[in-house]
């Protein structure tokens, strides 16, 4: 008897005014993991019609019905955006459908092949998602590009970013420690915590271009790195960590920059110590601050810390303020809590986020 092949539908969006109900639901049910769509998604609910083919949406339906993935493919202040892919399923529920023969690649065939029928290979220059989603994205999108032609789309072996999703809400937010509220230094500075207003325009560039060097090949060049700064701070989307020595002019030592925010939940999208500053405590000072301000209104606090050796330190000062699913030590497993890779594509035209 042949096997029976799920139906998927992948249907196309080009205004966020068009998505249906049910993806809106989907996104908003999974509020926290889809925040890498759904606050631009809401907020290009202004965009005028003459700007759609700058953005797409694709919602991906399993067999019966249900909203399975939510693909974006869009256009910011610095250009193009990776594609987002959010799964309706954690990463567990994956595996246990693929043991169960419900492999993942006839689910994300459809979703690839109506993104293709949509843009150019060439706009796709990376994709970010949970990492077995992102993975088996990257192995058919570059069979299907060729397929279309495309003979020069491959995928980049080392991945543009591999992180972890994690979240800190009210239950777990920790207060501070009176070294991180009064370190033994202070006495010999001043240090102030706050936004950042246009007067810190020069220094928050230049945080803004030092953070870009850490995250390649989306590295920043002077214009971009004012661009950036004067959409923040006029956003009121970063924060500052200022220090000053008594006679010195006052220094920016610490920047945390807020730039993804829904109903529910805002993203911490960039954390930036300066070399000098480093060992300190004022990353874990500034974001102390900023999750202690935002959780008096949202829910959630998440963000993306890397999983290289060198970023540990970073994943224990985000433990500490009350981030789930850090200490490696314990091995527990937390809902949301997920490995996810930004794998990138050569042949491509490479955008920003």
């Amino acid at each position: 008897m042949p096997s029976i092949v799920p139906i998927r539908q992948a249907r196309a969006f080009r205004h966020p005014s068009d998505l249906p109900k049910d993806v809106w639901r989907a996104l908003l049910q999974n509020e926290a993991v889809a925040s890498v769509i759904l606050p631009f998604a809401k907020k290009a609910l202004n965009l005028p019609r003459g700007d759609d083919q700058k953005q797409l949406w694709i919602a991906l339906y399993d067999d019966a019905k249900n909203v399975e993935f939510v693909l974006s493919c869009t256009k910011g202040p610095q250009g193009n955006y990776p594609i987002f892919i959010v799964a309706s399923k954690t990463s567990a529920q994956i595996a246990q459908e693929e043991r169960r023969g419900k492999h993942l690649a006839d689910a994300l065939l459809p979703l690839v092949r109506c993104l293709l029928e949509e843009v150019p290979p060439q706009r796709v220059f990376s994709v970010f998602s949970i990492a077995r989603v992102t993975e088996m994205f990257a192995t058919l999108f570059e069979a299907e590009a060729r397929a279309r032609g495309a003979n020069g789309i491959q995928a980049i072996a080392d991945p543009y970013y591999d992180a972890t999703f994690t979240f800190c809400t009210s239950h777990t937010f920790k207060s501070p420690s009176d070294a991180m509220s009064s370190p033994s230094w202070s006495k010999d500075f001043v240090f102030t915590l706050r936004r950042a207003d246009m007067s810190d325009l020069d220094g928050v560039k230049a945080m803004c271009q030092a953070f870009s060097e850490t995250s390649p090949p989306f590295v920043l060049d002077d214009a971009g790195a004012e661009l950036e700064a004067r959409l923040l701070i006029h956003n009121q989307q970063v924060w500052v960590h200022v220090i000053q020595k008594a006679g010195q002019e006052p220094e920016i030592a610490c920047l945390v920059a807020t730039t993804r925010e829904s109903d529910n939940v805002t993203a911490v999208t960039k954390v930036f110590t300066a070399d000098h500053w480093r060992g300190r405590g004022c990353a874990a000072r500034l974001l102390h601050r900023v999750c202690q301000e935002v959780l008096q209104k949202k829910k959630r606090v998440v963000l993306y810390v890397g999983n290289s050796d060198e970023l540990a330190p970073a994943r224990k000062v985000y433990h500490k303020i009350g981030f789930h699913g850090l200490d490696w030590s314990q091995g527990q497993q937390v809902k949301d809590v997920e490995r996810w890779l930004e794998i990138g594509f050569k042949g491509t035209t490479l955008g920003h986020w």
